[in-house]
């Protein structure tokens, strides 16, 4: 019996085998939520695939961008349209509305106004032409009378201080 004895004693540990999953927890999201995911439908199919492989939003996509290439002559037409119909437009003259006027009273008290001011401004001028010609024939003997030069703007008082200095 010394062989039994020499054998090391066997531990009895139990440990419990774990399986993969959990509770379902998924599942019962699901059924929790009831028909409130099935309420929200979508309409945004472009993520989807066609019978070929492409998704549908490059499919619509490349239609898109054949008919903007498509209507593009179209377009510039009617940008020129717009812009010889803003051109013409500019460079009409504008409409001058006529306003009529119906007050005569103040259509003949206005008339006799400018006949009295271009009597007055008349008969001033009349007044003033005389005496202006006769002043100033006495301001150019008075000035030459005393004796003063007339200079240009910038010259030098040079000539005046020789004729002073001899």
């Amino acid at each position: 019996m010394p062989l039994l004895q020499t054998t090391p004693p066997v531990l009895d540990e139990h440990e419990p085998l774990r399986l993969r999953g959990g509770k379902g927890g998924f599942g019962s999201m699901l059924r929790a939520q009831g028909g409130r995911m099935a309420s929200q439908k979508t309409t945004n199919f472009e993520s989807c695939r066609d019978l070929s492989g492409r998704r549908l939003k490059t499919v619509n996509d490349a239609k898109k961008i054949a008919d903007f290439k498509e209507s593009e002559p179209e377009r510039k037409r009617k940008e020129k349209e717009l812009l010889k119909a803003k051109i013409e437009k500019g460079l009409k003259e504008p409409e001058t509305k006529k306003i009529r006027f119906d007050d005569q009273e103040f259509v003949e008290t206005h008339e006799k106004v400018l006949d009295e001011v271009k009597d007055t401004v008349k008969k001033a001028l009349q007044k003033k032409s005389i005496p202006l010609l006769a002043s100033k024939a006495s301001s150019s003997s008075t000035a030459s009378a005393k004796g003063k030069k007339k200079r240009v703007w910038g010259e030098s008082d040079s000539e005046d201080s020789d004729d002073s200095s001899q």
